[in-house]
């Protein structure tokens, strides 16, 4: 099913397949969860997948006649999620799958699959508009254009709450928003915490520089992110050429290897918690006049979770 199909749905079926590009895939698992968030829902993201486990919870009637929702994100394909398709006929079964889409076998699920590709720039617009529509949110074609010109798509919804909460919105404003401070120093300074090495010195210094601390929080996001696409890659494709694959670019040997070393001791539950922790903490940041407290503790709750 194209995408265009996709959207003349008046309803998801009870039963259907989600695989492609990952901006497509958090939107709709987020408006799947937040559809069902009161009723009986099961999540199981990516390591947590189990063949029996979601048997059984799709077998079992609700004790109060309700039905029973089974939500899986996961990058590994399974033969199985046919089988779960076919048991789930009573109930529903969301299926989220972040890998190789040449791995996708659609037998079992009939015409109940979307393949989600990278998003144009008209595409872009219809979704930021929508987002905004319900956010109360607004910039002007202008600046929205300029602004998705800058970013990387998959974070258009945070960088549009940013800058919704600039006074005076204009290119240079958006600029100074979205500004890159150096990455090397910030690259430095996550290879630390995650070595395990002393970190909070390195952050102590950069703050004293005077780095904005949003600043280091965004280049934190990208920095997981980065690590999370090297973990998927190592997992899905190849050891080689990872950085290049990713990044679109060579690293240097050396800080390659580190950075393949780090992204494969993070499992994939703490990558999730790792997300929560940074977006959590960002959302608190729009807020708090503290923000030198809440880098700090960012990078502490992360150590704990480490």
């Amino acid at each position: 099913m194209k995408l265009w199909e996709f959207k003349k749905l008046a309803d998801i079926p009870n039963v259907f397949l989600f695989y492609g590009d990952e901006f497509y895939l958090d939107l709709y698992s987020n408006k799947i969860t937040k559809k069902f968030e009161n009723n009986n829902i099961m999540r199981l993201y990516f390591d947590e997948w189990d063949f029996d486990i979601s048997k059984n919870y799709l077998s079992q009637n609700s004790l109060f006649g309700d039905k029973n929702i089974l939500v899986v994100k996961t990058n590994k394909w399974s033969n199985d999620f046919a089988k779960i398709a076919s048991i789930a006929q009573d109930n529903y079964f969301y299926l989220f799958y972040y890998g190789d889409s040449k791995q996708v076998k659609t037998k079992g699920f009939g015409n109940n699959f979307v393949r989600f590709f990278k998003p144009d720039l008209r595409e872009m617009i219809i979704l930021s508009n929508e987002y905004m529509k319900s956010k109360n949110i607004s910039i002007d074609l202008e600046h929205l254009k300029y602004l998705i010109s800058k970013i990387d798509y998959r974070f258009l919804f945070r960088e549009i709450d940013k800058v919704s909460m600039l006074k005076n919105i204009s290119k240079n404003s958006i600029d100074k928003l979205l500004f890159d401070y150096s990455q090397t120093s910030f690259d430095e300074l996550f290879d630390a915490l995650f070595l395990k090495q002393e970190y909070l010195k390195k952050l102590e210094y950069i703050l004293y520089e005077g780095v904005d601390e949003i600043a280091v929080l965004m280049a934190f996001v990208r920095y997981v992110n980065n690590l999370y696409m090297f973990n998927l890659h190592i997992k899905n494709i190849s050891h080689e050429n990872v950085s290049k694959d990713v990044l679109g670019y060579q690293l240097p040997k050396q800080i390659e290897e580190i950075r393949k070393k780090i992204s494969i001791q993070i499992k994939e539950e703490q990558f999730l918690q790792i997300f929560e922790i940074l977006f959590r903490n960002e959302l608190a940041m729009k807020s708090s006049k503290d923000k030198h407290s809440l880098i700090f503790q960012t990078f502490i709750e992360i150590n704990i979770l480490l």
